[in-house]
């Protein structure tokens, strides 16, 4: 049995109850990245959030079949190939190895199908051939195929724009051929090599839109059920690639739309001439691949959203906090020697309240809150007097934590691996070592035998200046990031 969840269709302006084509099974497309450049975080926003819409259908009941494409035929493609001296393909084929390793050090699973444009050219020119069979698309003289806006009648249905409104009349009718200049390319003529495939209309390339439409059939049916993005992709990229794939298949194409939001770095739009452009790998040499996913689940997937490196700081922060208090209930419940079952009042709940949040338009943000007061009352099993009821608790509290943060893609791996991952990348942050902690840890021992209180105490205070504290324990001293607030 499948949950009911309410999604916000762009398509229709509301939220409304998913109803998918088929029962039970849901049918999801996402744009995926353009192949010219290494990937950047706002590649990462599109993905993490749609992977999580993945997890949580999963997790609802449903059978999901994801398919996100890799554009590796395109304008920005063949022009950095020509200023590398490379063959587009070849500068295509990098790309997508580096975006696949990019998404496994996130922890972000491949989709079902992950369709390359230069795989789909006899879809496309399918699609394409049948357009103009239909009449709402033309050949040009120069070799060039355009879809007639005015062909459709409902254009515009997606952007709310009016194709009256658009440009229309214009030299550029004359100069390439076009009937109207609102009309775009489904097919250009290329020879570019590597990039350029023979056609009934010559040699030539893909438009950028028809490329989506043919690849989402291919894998998902002339109809399914989410097709999602950029909400910079709205128009005219999705509001192309409906007109098209309604024209083409007679009927209707995406049942759902959704768009993730605009990022910007501290109120600025990411740019490498502003200095502000974070590439996923560097991203990754400064932190945990899940502090980037907590930044942005923090958020609406619909919200425009800004980082900076207070953001990356507090959610590294969080994170840790969850880890040391699931490091805790894993030391409580090993000493469980209880067997059986027993329903635990919170930890049922959580689940229950993590499936309100969710299955309300993947609320994100409340699901957060949720776990964070889980994970708050989790860690008041540290600080109370040991017993088997407490022991059981601890493991049901890690199941169900560990369940609930899955479907977001956090908290699955062993506590110390995290804490050590995050040591070993903050740490050149402060300009300390661990070598250089320790060795204070060694001096402050030696002044406190020796009674010099004063020293013990500087010591201290010097390394929680760095934003290191440590804590004097039966087993010893020890040391954790505190994260000094700026």
């Amino acid at each position: 049995m499948v949950r009911d969840i309410l999604i916000t269709n762009n398509l229709s302006g509301k939220k409304e109850p998913l109803i998918t084509v088929d029962k039970g099974r849901v049918k999801m497309y996402a744009c995926g990245v353009t192949t010219y450049d290494h990937c950047h975080i706002g590649h990462a926003m599109q993905a993490i959030f749609f992977e999580v819409i993945r997890n949580y259908l999963e997790f609802a009941g449903y059978h999901v079949t994801y398919v996100r494409n890799y554009t590796d035929v395109d304008d920005k493609i063949i022009k950095r190939a020509e200023e590398q001296g490379i063959n587009p393909k070849t500068l295509a084929e990098a790309i997508i190895e580096s975006s696949k390793s990019d998404m496994e050090a996130l922890g972000i699973r491949p989709a079902d199908h992950e369709p390359k444009v230069s795989e789909t050219i006899d879809e496309i020119i399918k699609m394409t051939q049948t357009l103009v069979e239909k009449g709402a698309a033309y050949p040009t003289p120069g070799g060039d195929v355009y879809y007639k806006v005015k062909s459709k009648n409902d254009y515009g249905k997606l952007s709310n724009r009016d194709p009256k409104e658009l440009r229309s009349g214009t030299r550029e009718i004359i100069e390439d051929g076009k009937q109207d200049s609102i009309d775009f390319a489904l097919w250009k003529k290329d020879s570019t090599p590597g990039a350029s495939w023979e056609s009934p209309w010559g040699l030539g390339r893909p438009g950028w839109h028809i490329e989506c439409s043919a690849m989402a059939k291919k894998f998902l049916g002339s109809e399914f059920d989410i097709h999602g993005g950029g909400r910079d992709l709205i128009f005219p990229h999705h509001e192309n690639e409906i007109a098209q794939s309604e024209s083409a298949n007679s009927c209707n194409y995406a049942r759902n739309w959704i768009h993730s939001g605009l990022l910007t770095i501290n109120k600025q739009k990411m740019s490498k001439s502003l200095g502000n452009h974070i590439s996923i790998k560097e991203f990754l040499n400064k932190w945990p691949g899940e502090v980037l996913k907590l930044a942005y689940l923090q958020h609406h997937y619909s919200s425009n959203i800004d980082f900076s490196q207070k953001v990356f700081q507090n959610c590294a922060k969080r994170l840790l906090f969850f880890y040391e208090t699931m490091k805790t209930l894993e030391q409580i419940a090993s000493k469980s020697s209880i067997q059986g079952s027993l329903l635990e009042k919170y930890p049922n709940r959580l689940e229950e309240e993590f499936h309100t949040s969710m299955s309300n338009d993947f609320g994100t943000p409340a699901a957060l809150r949720d776990i964070i007061k889980y994970f708050k009352k989790a860690g008041e099993l540290g600080s109370e007097k040991k017993s088997p009821q407490k022991n059981f608790t601890a493991k049901s509290y890690l199941t169900t934590l560990k369940k609930v943060c899955g479907v977001l893609g956090i908290m699955q791996r062993e506590p110390e691996a995290f804490i050590d991952e995050l040591k070993s990348k903050v740490l050149p942050t402060l300009g300390i070592t661990e070598t250089e902690i320790q060795a204070m840890i060694t001096r402050r021992k030696e002044a406190r035998a020796n009674k010099n209180f004063a020293e013990s105490d500087a010591i201290r205070e010097e390394l929680a200046a760095k934003g290191v504290a440590i804590m004097d324990t039966p087993g010893g001293t020890s040391w954790k990031l505190v994260f000094i607030e700026e």
